[in-house]
């Protein structure tokens, strides 16, 4: 193909019919004229050049990159991928949608009725028309579902089918998609994306918006409320952070305004599914499921369903909860089903199926399995019983060992493969490597159903590509890009959004009274890990400016503050004594790799993982800003572990992770409401604050160094106080002037009174039972207040402190106690629902 020139994009160059040669070209019919639905499109492209769209493609990279879009490639943290997406949209003609239209609605309710019969009276099998060992073998097959699709209810929700045009035109189904259906959310920010950077092109050709579909969606899940409430409590379940889909959860919480929980944010009582809130347990009415169906139970599914909810199914059995989609629709995301769906079509809808499945045979059928030894060499072979998308063995790409054992294992267990015939997809244009190449196209549609149980089609889709019309693996990780898919309207598109979808004025509010209780822990924990991280960094900067001092002087604080770190878990203890000290390596080379390892459980890197971790476990609940900036500020600090050798670089590494912490603390600070979630986080940034001021004052006074001038000078510059205290003393550096400052002034944000002082009044603000005496946690903080107020001028200047080291003792044990009854108190709740108000 041609390059581009540099003046416009050059589409005449992707016409010639070699371009797409063996498949069906979307762009371009056989004699290389734009097809009719094309014709504007390439028009407005046209006049883009090659230079602005490589620009604007970079600006979709950095959108991407900064809202977080990312998939996690093995499910697991740190193994994330970032997504990227081509501005080249797909076009499908308007004819063509109108009759996927049909047909997947068709092919919707054929499934639906299927996981009817096949959870209940099971007509297909007694009739013979399926053989039992379709059915019963496979894991997919939930014998606790039985009975929970009653043909009055909507069993599927949301529908998804993998589309692939043949060489000739023909749409083919590729898989379908029941259990848990990703990719909504990309395709979101696919549009989005799109849409910003190609604005004028959107609107001039009338494309179909994707918010009636979003506003379908939340219709159909407000139907499936068993109480026909004016407004049902909806929740969306995620697995979890470590889900490789957690951000579309988010991503799609938000959208739809639906609170985000995880299997531990729920509880059943008396067969009904409540939210455990910091203001009690809340009933539950309709759950949208992230999780795949045999994960949702544990006390019903095993140990497996470590993302469930214990006594799900039995809420669900009861009819006091609705799941979407209702466990057992997964049973026909097997491919096994697609060799019987022409027949069951027509024993179920009495018409022929009218979207066909890719040509499969089912092994444990003669018939069958005598057609796929004649093809072995040209098909595809995949277990029966597992979703399309995972294992697969492609024949022609095969050794003749591996295709040896593969036909032994057919031949020993037929019934447990499929075969497929090989599709090479459909091409269109895309820009890659800053020039336009061909795309071969995997093509994702969603359908949701209306309040007639017709099942509408999203006018969009999430599209793939990869470089080759090979089989690509039917998954929304495969492919090499993606691309937003255009339907255009029937005249005018319908200028509809999500956020107009309700026309009532809102109940006014100061905060979320349904604040989860696993939300407050993280988020008390992040304030925990944040001062920690803080803390920790200011404690080394001082300690590693000394020991690269050039100064002649001896240091005597650097004692002092090996003792500090030694409390604090960074060191060992046996650095403090020499005789120990000889053996062990030197602290100069061992440091730099203590500081960045993130499994020191008491380390910094500890420290600053956590950060990383919690914030994407709260991510819902906190501003993309803020997100972002935790995320690169950790990224930072862990990427300079590997340029790090030597203690000046140790430096530079830990005075940007300062400034980092620093503009975080500045986000929180001035960004989040003054709610729930700031509230919970600063009360565990308050109670860490505390005790480290506390311990690190303990740590000088135990190595008998709290009157010496050179201690002083550090204590008040871990505690980031010089510039207040020469303010007000001058360069007259006292021990009673600096424990003050670090411990009595209520003025001083570094202080232990300021920390109990902020803690009292955030634990007057909390959600408390109605008692006529004070609670555990109330006189918890009274007493750190009164400890600190009631200190004198005697005891901050006694040397040695021994009273004050009694009273600081005493208030960093208080401290803990505090955080440990907060805990027990909102951040696990396992009330019954009666007790809430008790």
């Amino acid at each position: 193909m041609n390059q581009t020139t540099l003046d416009t994009l050059d589409f005449n160059s992707i016409a010639s019919p070699g371009w797409a040669s063996g498949v069906f070209d979307e762009t371009f019919d056989a004699t290389g004229k734009p097809r009719p639905h094309w014709t504007a499109l390439l028009a407005e492209l046209s006049a883009i050049s090659p230079t602005e769209l490589s620009r604007r493609t970079q600006q979709a990279e950095k959108t991407l990159q900064e809202n977080g879009l990312t998939f996690n490639v093995f499910g697991d943290e740190g193994s994330s991928r970032p997504w990227s997406v081509d501005l080249l949209p797909l076009m499908i003609e308007r004819s063509q949608w109108n009759w996927l239209q049909q047909a997947l609605n068709q092919r919707a309710q054929l499934l639906q009725l299927l996981v009817r019969d096949l959870y209940g009276p099971q007509n297909l099998l007694r009739s013979g028309i399926l053989p039992p060992e379709v059915v019963f073998p496979q894991p997919r097959f939930l014998r606790e579902c039985m009975g929970f699709h009653p043909p009055e209810l909507t069993s599927l929700t949301l529908y998804a089918t993998e589309l692939a045009r043949s060489p000739d035109g023909r749409w083919f189904a590729m898989a379908d998609r029941t259990d848990a259906p990703v990719g909504l959310g990309f395709v979101l920010e696919n549009r989005i994306i799109t849409a910003r950077l190609l604005p004028q092109v959107v609107h001039r050709l009338e494309i179909e918006r994707l918010a009636p579909f979003f506003i379908q969606l939340k219709n159909s899940l407000r139907r499936l409320c068993p109480a026909q409430t004016e407004h049902p409590r909806i929740v969306l379940l995620t697995p979890g952070p470590r889900h490789r889909f957690y951000f579309e959860d988010v991503y799609l919480a938000r959208y739809l305004g639906y609170t985000l929980v995880e299997g531990g944010d729920l509880a059943v009582r008396d067969d009904q599914v409540f939210l455990k809130t910091l203001s009690g347990l809340h009933r539950v009415d309709v759950i949208f499921s992230r999780c795949m169906e045999h994960s949702i139970d544990p006390l019903v599914q095993g140990a497996t369903a470590n993302s469930g909810v214990p006594g799900l199914m039995q809420a669900i059995r009861a009819g006091n909860v609705r799941l979407a989609n209702t466990p057992g629709c997964g049973l026909v995301d097997v491919p096994v089903f697609m060799a019987f769906l022409p027949q069951l079509c027509q024993e179920l809808l009495g018409e022929p199926l009218m979207l066909p499945s890719i040509p499969t045979w089912w092994c444990g059928n003669p018939t069958d399995l005598e057609q796929v030894w004649k093809r072995f060499d040209d098909l595809v072979l995949k277990p029966a019983f597992r979703s399309s998308g995972q294992e697969e063995y492609i024949v022609s790409e095969m050794s003749d060992e591996a295709i040896a054992a593969l036909k032994q294992n057919v031949i020993q267990h037929p019934d447990h493969f499929v075969a497929q015939e090989r599709i090479e997809r459909s091409a269109a244009p895309c820009w890659r490597d800053n020039r336009l190449q061909p795309g071969h196209v995997a093509l994702r549609t969603y359908c949701v159903p209306d309040e007639s149980g017709t099942f509408e089609l999203m006018p969009g889709g999430l599209v793939r590509l990869a470089p080759t019309p090979e089989p690509m693996e039917l998954s929304v990780l495969a492919g090499v890009s993606s691309k937003d898919l255009w339907i255009q309207a029937e005249g005018t598109a319908a200028k509809v959004s999500l956020l107009a979808a309700e026309d009532a004025p809102v109940v006014l509010k100061r905060s979320d009274a349904l604040f989860p209780s696993r939300v407050a822990d993280n988020l008390f924990w992040l304030g925990q890990s944040l001062e920690r991280a803080d803390f920790l960094a200011r404690l080394l900067r001082s300690t590693v400016e000394r020991m690269t001092s050039e100064s002649d002087d001896d240091l005597p604080e650097l004692q002092g503050l090996l003792r500090a770190l030694a409390d604090q878990g960074q060191i060992e203890a046996d650095y403090l004594l020499e005789e120990f000290a000889l053996a062990l390596p030197r602290i100069e080379l061992i440091l730099p790799k203590l500081i960045f390892d993130p499994t020191e459980p008491k380390g910094l890197g500890n420290a600053v993982a956590e950060l990383r971790r919690l914030t994407s476990s709260v991510r819902d609940w906190i501003s993309a800003e803020l997100w972002r900036t935790t995320q690169e500020g950790a990224e930072n600090f862990f990427r300079a572990a590997a340029e790090t050798d030597d203690l000046s670089e140790l430096l530079t590494a830990i005075d940007q992770l300062i400034l980092d912490v620093a503009s975080i603390s500045g986000l929180i600070q001035d960004g989040m409401i003054r709610g729930p979630s700031w509230r919970f986080l600063d009360v565990g940034r308050r109670i860490d604050r505390g005790r480290n001021t506390a311990n690190l004052l303990l740590s000088t006074m135990a190595a008998s160094q709290i009157a010496e001038k050179p201690m002083l000078k550090v204590l008040l510059e871990v505690l980031d106080c010089r510039m207040t205290y020469r303010s007000r003393y001058l360069e007259n550096i006292q021990q009673n002037g600096v424990l003050d400052l670090a411990i009595t002034d209520e003025t001083n944000p570094h202080s232990v009174a300021y920390q109990a002082v902020c803690l009292a009044a955030h634990i007057e603000e909390l959600p408390t039972a109605q008692h006529p005496l004070r609670s555990q946690v109330k006189r918890l903080i009274m007493r750190i207040v009164h400890a600190v107020r009631m200190l004198t001028d005697a005891q901050l200047e006694a040397s040695p402190p021994k009273e004050l080291a009694d009273v600081l003792t005493g208030v960093e044990k208080q401290f803990k106690e505090l955080s440990d009854e907060l805990t027990r108190k909102y951040l696990v709740l396992s009330v019954r629902p009666r007790q809430i108000n008790d």
